[in-house]
């Protein structure tokens, strides 16, 4: 392998070494970082010195980017040009705190929810790749939790009776757990109906079965609701045990990529009265299977 890869956590999350994310990938080194994904469900690259443009160069090598959910939101000015970045911070287009009933400041309440970015969407998230560019001196970290070690560790019987369930993701639902997140508008309802998407997932790459949860995740299909409510926070209480998360501190430079099919994360809190907090996001699609003729 042309770079460093080296395990932080017993079930998963790799530090990166030895990469330098401005210069092109050559097919060689883009199977190799795909090999590393595969294996451990999320890495960081250390020491990255990446502008917009590079993230969403690097980001294309491995999926089609899509484009941000932020664009259907009339209440306020977007502060980043290109459709495909999110905007992750605390701050205004003129890098100054934004006050605490700004509605990009309420979107954001429910990224401290456990999820899987873009459950809820058809194509759903494969990757997502996020971009240090200032950090709060303390807190801010951003947690992640290995599904497919949360799977290994279930009885076989509870596996048999997950295997074939169904469960309904739904953007307006996790949006209404938080208190202050504001609902979805017309134009949000519009583009992001609920879809249906398999509660056990087979990784393509390593063959791994892996729970697929999300704060998104409203409701198992042909359940009676508080079964199926009783069921899933059952499972996202025991996914989010403490030997199956991993709180990944940031550093200057940190690029951090994940797969959204094997894991789930949640944002932790700062003083954001104290602190400016601001990345960049991107993610790319899942390939679709093909229409059968």
């Amino acid at each position: 392998m042309p770079f460093q890869v080296n395990r932080i956590h017993p079930h998963f999350f790799a530090e990166v070494v030895g990469l330098d994310l401005r210069q092109d990938l050559s097919e060689a080194m883009q199977s190799a970082v795909t090999a590393a994904i595969d294996t451990h469900g999320v890495l960081v690259f250390r020491d990255q010195a990446i502008d917009d443009e590079q993230q969403l160069l690097f980001s294309s090598y491995f999926g089609q980017p899509q484009r941000s959910i932020t664009l259907q939101r009339r209440n306020f000015e977007r502060r980043l040009q290109r459709e495909e970045l999110s905007d992750i911070s605390n701050v205004d287009e003129h890098g100054f705190p934004l006050g605490v009933d700004h509605p990009r400041r309420l979107y954001a309440l429910t990224t401290k929810l456990w999820h899987t970015d873009s459950s809820f969407r058809k194509p759903s998230g494969k990757y997502t790749f996020l971009c240090a560019k200032r950090l709060p001196e303390q807190g801010g970290n951003t947690e992640f939790a290995d599904m497919r070690a949360a799977w290994d560790a279930l009885s076989p019987q509870k596996q048999q009776v997950l295997r074939t369930l169904q469960v309904q993701h739904s953007l307006a639902f996790s949006r209404s757990l938080i208190p202050g997140s504001p609902p979805l508008d017309e134009a949000e309802r519009r583009s992001f109906v609920p879809c249906v998407q398999p509660l056990v997932r087979v990784h393509p790459g390593s063959g791994r079965s892996g729970l697929y949860l999300a704060s998104h995740a409203e409701r198992i299909v042909g359940l009676p609701d508080d079964e199926s409510r009783q069921l899933l926070e059952e499972l996202m209480a025991f996914a989010t045990r403490p030997e199956f998360v991993h709180a990944h501190v940031w550093r200057p430079g940190d690029l951090l990529m994940w797969d959204n099919r094997c894991t789930m994360h949640r944002a932790m809190p700062f003083d954001e009265t104290k602190y400016v907090r601001e990345l960049r996001r991107t993610t790319v699609a899942e390939e679709l299977p093909e229409p059968v003729a």
